[in-house]
C-alpha cells in the first residue's frame, strides 16, 4: 500500500447529476429535521460545510428570510454547480441576502475564516472525511460565544451488509485495492458528542437514527450507494480496471445474502449532534476588584 488516500471528490462529481433523485428524497428530510434543532434568524452569518447539491443551502436561505449571510463550500464542482443553481433560484431580487459558494477543502476554508465570524456552522455528511476533534476546534474559533453548530453524519454500521461484502472481497484480494479509504464515521451520537467536548463545545443536543434505504436487490442495493454518493472514495481506491470486478463479486455476496436471509434491508444509519460556543461568564455582581481585594 502506498499510504494514498482515497479521494471521494470523483465520486460525488460523478453521483452530482443524480444525488436529488437517489440521496436527498431518501435522506433530505432527516438533514431538513437536524437543521430544525438549531435556531436560524434572519440576518445570522451561517458556514455551511460540504454543502453538496444545496439541499440544505435552500433551507438555510428560506429560514434567513431574505436577510443575512451564508458561505458554502464543497469539494466537488459537480455538487457546487447544482447547488448553485439553487441559490440563484432564490436569492434573485433579495438584496438583503448575501449568499457566496465556493470550490473549497473545508479544512482549508474555516481555517481562512476570522474569529467570532459566524452565528451558525452546518456540517452535513461530511465530518467523517476530516480529523473531527481538529474541525470542531476551528469551528469553535470562527463562532461568535453563543454561536451554533449542527453535525449530521453517516453511523459506522450503516450499509452493514454492503461493506461486510467489500471487506470480503478486499480480503480475499488485496491487490484490488489502490488507496486507502480513511473516514472517521462514529460508533454513535455520543461519540460525536464526545468529539464536542475535546472541541470546547457545549452538546445541546444529541440522537441516532436509522432509515431503510429503497432497495431490495443486489443490482438496486448497488446502484443505490453509487448514485446517492454514499460509496464516496471508490472510484480511487479501487485498481481502475478491476472495478467492475469488485462489483460483481460484492452483487453476488449480496445475492447470497439475499438468499440466506429472504430480504435485503439496507439500513442508513446516522447521528445528529447540535451545540453551542460557550459565553464567557461574566463578573458576578459586587464581586471586588483586584485592587479591592489586596491585588497589586
Amino acid at each position: 500500500m502506498n499510504r494514498a488516500h482515497a479521494d471521494p471528490t470523483a465520486d460525488y462529481d460523478a453521483a452530482s447529476s443524480d444525488y436529488d433523485t437517489f440521496f436527498s428524497p431518501v435522506m433530505g428530510g432527516h438533514s431538513t429535521a437536524a437543521l430544525a434543532e438549531v435556531p436560524i434568524a434572519p440576518g445570522d452569518r451561517v458556514v455551511e460545510l460540504a454543502c453538496g447539491t444545496g439541499h440544505l443551502t435552500a433551507e438555510i436561505i428560506r429560514r434567513l428570510d431574505g436577510k443575512g449571510s451564508v458561505r458554502a463550500i464543497d469539494k466537488s464542482p459537480g455538487m457546487l454547480d447544482v447547488a448553485r443553481r439553487k441559490v440563484e433560484a432564490l436569492t434573485e431580487g433579495r438584496p438583503g441576502l448575501d449568499v457566496r459558494l465556493f470550490v473549497d477543502d473545508m479544512d482549508a476554508f474555516i481555517r481562512s475564516q476570522p474569529d467570532r465570524s459566524a452565528d451558525l456552522v452546518v456540517v452535513g455528511w461530511a465530518i467523517c472525511y476530516t480529523k473531527p476533534t481538529r474541525l470542531l476546534a476551528e469551528i469553535g474559533r470562527v463562532l461568535r460565544p453563543g454561536g451554533r453548530i449542527m453535525v449530521i453524519e453517516t453511523r459506522a454500521d450503516a450499509h452493514q451488509a454492503l461493506t461486510e461484502g467489500l471487506e470480503k472481497v478486499f480480503a480475499d484480494d488485496p491487490s484490488l485495492l489502490t488507496s486507502l479509504i480513511r473516514v472517521s464515521l462514529p460508533k454513535n451520537a455520543a461519540a460525536v458528542a464526545g468529539w464536542f467536548g475535546k472541541a470546547g463545545l457545549t452538546v445541546t443536543g444529541q440522537r441516532d437514527g436509522a432509515q431503510v434505504i429503497p432497495a431490495h436487490t443486489p443490482a438496486a442495493v448497488l446502484e443505490w450507494v453509487q448514485r446517492s454518493g454514499a460509496a464516496a472514495g471508490f472510484k480511487t481506491a479501487v485498481d481502475n480496471g478491476r472495478q467492475q470486478l469488485v462489483l460483481d463479486r460484492v452483487e453476488a455476496a449480496l445475492a447470497e445474502l439475499l438468499a440466506r436471509e429472504g430480504s435485503l434491508d439496507i439500513q442508513h444509519t446516522f447521528v445528529v449532534v447540535t451545540g453551542a460556543k460557550p459565553v464567557a461568564p461574566r463578573a458576578r455582581h459586587g464581586a471586588r476588584t483586584g485592587e479591592e481585594a489586596g491585588v497589586a
